[in-house]
């Protein structure tokens, strides 16, 4: 088996494999310094510079970093009316809280103002915003969020010197971690954005050693840092590879990667970085002149340069198959859930296979481990099935299948060409089942046809490769069973059921499996979730979308504007279910990233062009404060998102982990330079938790109590003896 590293997501050895590498190199270059204070001076010119005396403290598990004291209590008219921020307009929100901002109740008016406040920023309202600001910390001097939120709103218009101020205030009304590291985080932005690297630096170093959540985003920092300096010009993709390695989603580091790459002429690099962004953004114009560029340099073997794997034979060559529920996988999907049309396949089976035509039956037999070739005949606008010289043996513009004699065995897809080479991810796939050939008017697109019980394990292996007690796994794959019956009951009609690249159904081959995700499988295999959407998602915080509560910590939050940025500042408590066994790799719960306006621009303008970026203004949640739709407002218009997922490509390229953010924009006079993203969690919050899953298994709790606890008004059938749970 060849296989290539995986990118901006890389598998679990290269992530091992790249942070002790990250690691080595710190702290080699480190052993000349003295370890830098919490809050180093500034360096003096002429001596090492901050960066070279990073040290990485991978002993995180302070109490400080679990003590959880933010409040979100907030009067009962306010709270009341910060519901209708839920469902109303944006401005019937807005006029409904001016009622109280000048209210003869002090914590009255300082709550209704610090959420106007929220709102104007979010409105592109700038001036006013600092203004509701400014009464509310008259009313509540001592209120440390309050300070903090006008230490990131002064950041966000470019008043650095007032930011900084800010900052260093509301270290003498708290100590509490939250407050004390994000407002050395704004510190250090406030620093750098005003162009002193240095002094961002000695900031960032301290988070840098000391805060877990913000790993990747410090990593980024320093590594863009250090890219401009020249003594520290080598620790930049030492740093970048460590904000990767910590969170995968980072965009900002695999785009500032590819540019290093670039500048040092490292080929490869480049080619592979920018393919793995181009991926996620298609459309974008510099990125598909940089494809076109290495594309030429590499010619025919610049698919063999990407992040694909490669496979020579079956790996598993037998599994018995489990008869259940047929179901039609597409194969090749891009990022919307298109099945590419296809140029070129290779199949071959570790049994023997028949190929058979919708209208001439059966057209070939052929021994194990032959390979045969699907190739697209542009001339005739048919397919043709070749042999392993080239003959062609059959040529058809009709769907025809591959089927293997016994179930048994396994089929290989191997070697697939696309007009797109970007689109999908184009690696190779054993599968279990059938594989139908159907032609296009520009290619052809593969169906893969297999029991569900079949394809469950390949699931489990994708979307589970970090969990590790089988409860959990076995929880899991009862939802995949409901989730898979549930398309295969809504699509009936359908060419295909699912896609493999669908965000439940991630699916990359049934050589990813292994024993214990057979087991899981066929632990659960009668058992069903029904009267309730079944639904998962990886990693979540302390509040679910439906109220569950993954600690026994009760954060009492209550939704506002103002209290979802609070939220999101809080650190998750020290017995949250989802807590990773690595305390360094808390993106999934936690997680900031930055991301250019003009790109944003520039995918809004697919659907209308706004000009230039200078609000965004959230304009539906959910009862918990996810974001459902948000309006891009501009200098020649406005657009508005239908949907998470819109919002999610529009903004980032797709590549924000959930729902629930803030924004944090960042202007050069009325229009926004770059948007900053601060996360919670991943998903939409509803469904199994599959890391909550695992701490759950790990207290002792069997897969049926973690599939109550996650779906407490589902049904939980035995379809073998028709119990009911």
């Amino acid at each position: 088996m060849r296989r290539q590293a995986a990118g901006i997501w890389y598998n679990d050895s290269m992530k091992k494999l790249i942070l002790f590498s990250a690691l080595f190199f710190v702290w080699s270059a480190a052993t000349a310094a003295e370890p830098a204070p919490e809050s180093a001076p500034a360096i003096p010119t002429g001596t090492k510079p901050a960066l070279a005396s990073a040290r990485f403290n991978g002993n995180l598990n302070e109490a400080a970093l679990y003590k959880s004291v933010l409040d979100y209590s907030l009067p009962p008219e306010v709270a009341a009316t910060a519901q209708k921020c839920v469902t109303a307009h944006p401005d019937e929100c807005y006029i409904a809280l001016k009622a109280y901002e000048n209210s003869d109740d002090p914590q009255q008016a300082a709550a209704a103002n610090l959420e106007l406040a929220v709102l104007a920023m979010q409105r592109g309202q700038t001036k006013r915003a600092l203004s509701y600001l400014d009464k509310a910390a008259a009313l509540r001097p001592e209120d440390p969020f309050i300070q903090l939120t006008q230490g990131w709103f002064l950041v966000s218009v470019g008043k650095y010197k007032k930011a900084r101020k800010a900052f260093e205030s509301l270290l003498y009304l708290t100590a509490d971690f939250e407050y004390v590291s994000s407002a050395k985080l704004g510190n250090a932005l406030a620093w750098y954005l005003s162009g002193n690297k240095e002094k961002a630096a000695t900031e960032l170093q301290y988070l840098y050693t000391s805060n877990p959540y913000a790993i990747s985003f410090v990593s980024y920092l320093l590594g863009d840092i250090a890219s401009h300096i020249k003594k520290t010009k080598k620790l930049a993709p030492v740093f970048l590879q460590q904000s990767l390695s910590h969170d995968e989603r980072n965009y900002a580091a695999a785009a500032l990667f590819a540019q290093l790459s670039e500048k040092e002429k490292n080929k490869l690099h480049a080619w592979q970085y920018y393919a793995t962004l181009y991926s996620l953004d298609p459309n974008n114009k510099k990125l598909a002149k940089k494809m076109a560029k290495y594309s030429k340099d590499f010619g025919d073997k610049s698919i063999d340069y990407l992040f694909y794997l490669r496979l020579e034979q079956p790996i598993v060559h037998v599994m018995p198959s489990t008869p259940s529920e047929m179901v039609k996988m597409a194969l090749y999907a891009n990022a919307v859930q298109e099945p590419q049309a296809l140029l070129s396949a290779a199949v071959m089976g570790s049994g023997a296979i028949t190929v058979t035509d919708t209208k001439l039956g059966e057209i070939l037999h052929t021994p194990p481990y032959i390979e045969k070739t699907i190739s697209f005949n542009q001339e005739t606008g048919g397919v043709d099935v070749k042999d392993a010289r080239g003959h062609v043996e059959f040529s058809t513009k009709r769907p025809f299948t591959f089927s293997l004699d016994k179930d048994k065995f396994t089929l290989l897809v191997r070697n697939v060409r696309a007009a797109n080479i970007f689109a999908a991810n184009l690696s190779d796939k054993e599968l279990k089942g059938a594989l139908t050939v159907i032609p296009q008017e520009n290619g052809f697109r593969l169906v893969n046809q297999t029991y569900a019980e079949d394809l469950i394990p390949a699931l489990l292996a994708t979307q589970a490769q970090e969990v590790k007690h089988k409860a959990a796994l076995t929880a899991l794959a009862v939802v995949f069973r409901s989730l898979l019956s549930q398309q295969v009951q809504q699509q009936t009609d359908a060419p295909y059921h699912i896609t493999d690249n669908d965000p439940l159904f991630k699916f990359a081959g049934i050589n990813l499996v292994f024993k214990d995700l057979l087991d899981a499988s066929q632990t659960s295999s009668t058992i069903r979730l029904t009267q309730a959407p079944a639904g998962f998602y990886t990693d979540c915080g302390v509040l679910t979308e439906e109220g569950l509560e993954n600690t026994a910590q009760k954060p009492a939050y209550i939704f506002s504007p103002a209290n979802v940025s609070k939220y999101i500042l809080s650190n998750p408590p020290e017995d949250l279910f989802s807590r990773p066994q690595d305390p360094t790799h808390w993106a999934g719960i936690k997680w900031i990233y930055l991301y250019e306006a003009k790109d944003i621009t520039a995918r809004i303008a697919l659907q209308k062009d706004i000009g230039k970026l200078r609000a965004i203004v959230p304009v539906r949640y959910t009862p918990a404060g996810r974001i459902l739709a948000v309006r891009f407002e501009g200098s020649k218009g406005s657009y508005e998102t239908t949907s998470p997922q819109e919002t999610s490509f529009l903004l980032s390229a797709s590549t924000l982990r959930s729902n629930l953010f803030d924004v944090i924009p960042l202007y050069k006079g009325k229009n926004i330079r770059r948007v900053i993203v601060r996360g919670y969690d991943t998903g939409n919050g509803e469904g199994l938790c599959l890391h909550g899953a695992d701490g759950l298994a790990k207290k002792g709790s069997d897969y049926m109590a973690i599939i109550k606890y996650y779906f407490p008004y589902a049904r939980i059938i035995n379809t073998s003896t028709g119990q009911v749970y």
